[in-house]
């Protein structure tokens, strides 16, 4: 992602009480990571946020890289120098709201138009004022100011997206955010199920439950569901199964919650990855396993081994090959790796398990995992790694 050009204006935006949380985050947090991110202004104020607040969405507003100031410092929180970007609190900016509206009001100043403001079903949701001294800025109260800059008059600048927060349209946001939850990387029988992870999501998102809750419940799950398979009672090995498939809408929840409350870390995304990596060796280590106390008569050491093996050796290569490259220098055929090399199989074990032929799957994927792993590597140069 590209740095914002930085802006040296302040942003101004209420946290009234009984303000509904969109998402999981009020309206006023989302708007001033959006703020943060997409113009780097010199300061962000939020009228009516007293210090359990702050503290509340402290890990959010650190993130937004801006100075963050609230009730405590009142006028003296606004600069009476610096133009002033006032944001309904009962709105929020949507994804590239902000840059586009700035770009737009900057513009129309060039020409000669002054300030700007945004007008979101006929209400000012954004004003930019770069005289706020005009406004009372520093001198009346922090909610006065907010509502005497959005409410005068103004040049319209038709450029940004912002999201209705009041009501019944709070509800509405919040699935227009959960709809683009969706990544392109989803494999290929997974993206039938990521509607019932946001379904999860949604039921957890008024808790305190952070990703690396899930991540951690989805490992021990996990795990759980692996020692299941390994059992020698074909419907203990379904019921691991049904653990496992249930992992799938935990690993896409996490993720889920990350994005929707601007929880993400390098150290929770490589926690993520890992503890998913652990899961499925466990799961491969104990499917040969769980086939041989099944069927005491073959031996099932070859294909075990073969399984295991190729699982270790396919995941060296798709992190090696993809996953550590900047996906944009990845090859055209990255993202069909990540798509194969997701968690469908789950999907195949359950359906195995159900008919009581989860041995088909062990002789299957030892042979396919090798197979795969060649594959990536004759085709490494040409599509897969950077050019």
């Amino acid at each position: 992602m590209t740095e914002p050009a930085k802006r040296p204006w302040q942003i101004l935006v209420a946290a009234p009480p009984d303000a509904p949380l969109v998402a999981g985050l009020p309206p006023a947090v989302r708007a001033a990571v959006r703020a943060g991110r997409e113009l780097a202004p010199d300061r962000i104020v939020i009228a009516g946020a007293d210090d359990a607040f702050l503290k509340k969405w402290a890990f959010q507003l650190r993130a937004s890289g801006v100075p963050t100031l609230g009730a405590r410092f009142g006028a003296a929180a606004l600069d009476r120098t610096l133009p002033l970007l006032a944001l309904d609190p009962e709105s929020f900016p949507d994804e590239g709201g902000l840059r586009d509206f700035a770009a737009g009001a900057e513009a129309a100043a060039r020409a000669g138009g002054g300030d700007a403001r945004f007008l979101l079903a006929g209400r000012p949701v954004a004003a930019l004022r770069f005289k706020p001294a005009e406004f009372g800025a520093g001198a009346k109260p922090l909610e006065e100011v907010l509502e005497k800059t959005l409410s005068a008059p103004a040049p319209e600048v038709p450029l940004g997206a912002f999201l209705d927060a009041r009501g019944s349209a709070a509800e509405r946001a919040a699935d227009v955010l959960c709809a683009r939850l969706a990544k392109d990387n989803d494999g290929y029988i997974a993206v039938f199920d990521r509607r019932l992870s946001i379904a999860l999501t949604r039921l957890l998102l008024p808790f305190p439950v952070t990703p690396n809750h899930v991540t951690t419940a989805g490992l021990a799950l996990g795990l759980l569901g692996a020692w299941w398979l390994a059992s020698s009672s074909a419907l203990v090995q379904f019921y691991g199964a049904l653990v496992l498939w249930f992992c799938c809408l935990l690993d896409g929840s996490d993720g889920e919650i990350s994005r929707l409350k601007h929880l993400s870390t390098p150290w929770g995304a490589s926690y993520d990855v890992w503890a998913d990596q652990f899961a499925h060796l466990a799961t491969f280590v104990a499917l040969p396993i769980g086939v041989a106390r099944l069927h005491p008569g073959h031996d099932w050491l070859v294909p075990g081994v073969l399984l295991v093996t190729g699982f270790l050796a396919c995941g060296f290569s798709v992190w090696y090959l993809v996953l550590r490259v900047p996906e944009d220098k990845r090859g055209p055929l990255a993202l069909t790796v990540e798509r194969i090399a997701s968690r469908d199989y789950v999907y195949l074990i359950l359906l195995l398990t159900a008919i009581g032929r989860l041995d088909w799957f062990v002789w299957a994927a030892a042979v396919g995992s090798h197979a795969f792993n060649a594959f990536l590597w004759l085709q490494s140069r040409r599509v897969v790694a950077p050019a």
